[in-house]
């Protein structure tokens, strides 16, 4: 006879919790989605960590990390076009061009990603760029 006895629903439930916070308590998910994503929130680390445990299954925590890491351009893109209402000067009143308006928004997100410029200090500098090309 076989000792193999097979899992019970409890333990089974009990190696899920235990798998799922072996990926969020790794350096990279702390330092790249917890932390920063909870203080955007404004909610502590461990209860985004139980937000994530129930509603993600273990491919989908699995695949946050690099989704997270590549959706970081788009939304930036999209804050910098909303912060400097571009929806407004470029959708509504068509008085800075679609191309211009790509291309405000790529320089500022390039200089907040890649040059480490703080964001504040950015679309300062992008607001003064609007400007200036908005009185030619």
């Amino acid at each position: 006879m076989s000792p193999y006895k097979p899992n019970t629903k409890i333990e089974n439930e009990e190696l899920l919790i235990t798998m799922k916070k072996r990926i969020l308590n790794s350096y990279k998910w702390r330092k790249d989605v917890i932390v920063p994503f909870a203080a955007e929130l404004e909610i502590s680390s461990e209860e985004l960590e139980q937000i994530l445990m129930k509603k993600l299954d273990m491919s989908s925590l699995e695949a946050i990390n690099p989704r997270f890491e590549s959706s970081k351009l788009r939304c930036i893109k999209e804050k910098i076009h909303s912060d400097l209402r571009l929806c407004w000067l470029c959708d509504i009143m068509n008085i800075v061009t679609e191309e211009k308006s790509k291309a405000i928004v790529d320089k500022i997100a390039y200089e907040v990603l890649k040059e480490n410029k703080t964001y504040d200090k950015a679309i300062e500098e992008g607001r003064k760029d609007l400007f200036e090309n908005l009185m030619k």
